[in-house]
């Protein structure tokens, strides 16, 4: 087997090496005479011999390889005790991260969230002790128009000229209770032209309506019905014709 022979840069004592222990070693010589450590990379006077030495030569390979197996195995052992420990660490790391992210989100996006019967519960015990707000649980997609009319009251009063009456019943589809919504009212002419348009918030109708406010002023049971009337501005002669839509 071929073996390079090295000098020791400090005290410039031959040793006689296999490329197998350099590689073993990473390229780290250590001299078994000075203890000093170098790398073999770095050999100025490397050459290739034969296997068979003169014995005061052959005499240094063995604390050269004793030295060199050791250090190596040493380091192993040193990296498979690091190795779990470095891994957990950045497993604690990477979930306490992944945690305060969570959180954050939550905290932010509590009313996007408080809208999805997933994390609805989760996020109210959630803000239980963070402090956030849950908005109220609402689909206007399940309430329903089941009445819509806007009339003049002939009754009224000669002051009460151009004023018009809106009724309608609104019925929730859904399968919990929810806020009054926003009602937005269009009016339009003979050529489906805009006239006049204009949202009502549920404390602005709900105010007019005394009885729908005594009813209940604050949320619309599941299954039931409840019949908003109200008033509002004549638009003019043009608006012939009216549609109604509910919004969030």
């Amino acid at each position: 087997m071929s073996q390079l022979t090295t000098d020791c840069p400090n005290c410039g004592t031959k040793f006689h090496l296999a490329p197998e222990q350099i590689e073993a070693a990473r390229g780290l010589v250590r001299c078994g005479k000075c203890m000093t450590v170098f790398s073999a990379s770095d050999l100025r006077n490397a050459e290739q011999q034969q296997s068979s030495e003169q014995p005061e030569d052959s005499a240094k390979l063995p604390v050269m390889t004793e030295l060199l197996h050791s250090e190596f195995n040493q380091q192993q052992v040193v990296t498979k005790d690091q190795k779990p420990s470095r891994i957990f660490a950045k497993l604690i790391v990477i979930l306490v991260g992944t945690a305060l992210l969570a959180a954050q989100y939550s905290y932010f996006f509590s009313r996007e969230l408080s809208q999805t019967t997933t994390y609805r519960q989760p996020l109210i015990d959630f803000c239980h002790f963070t402090g956030c707000t849950i908005d109220l649980f609402r689909d206007v997609d399940r309430l329903a128009v089941r009445q819509f009319s806007v009339y003049s009251d002939p009754s009224q009063q000669p002051s009460q000229n151009g004023v018009l009456t809106v009724d309608l019943i609104i019925e929730n589809l859904g399968l919990f209770d929810q806020p009054y919504p926003k009602i937005a009212l269009r009016f339009a002419d003979m050529d489906d032209q805009l006239v006049a348009e204009r949202i009502f918030l549920a404390p602005h109708y709900l105010s007019r309506d005394p009885q729908s406010l005594s009813a209940e002023p604050k949320l619309i049971p599941r299954g039931k019905q409840r019949r908003i009337n109200f008033r509002l501005v004549d638009p003019g002669a043009k608006a012939t014709n009216y549609s109604v839509e509910l919004k969030e």
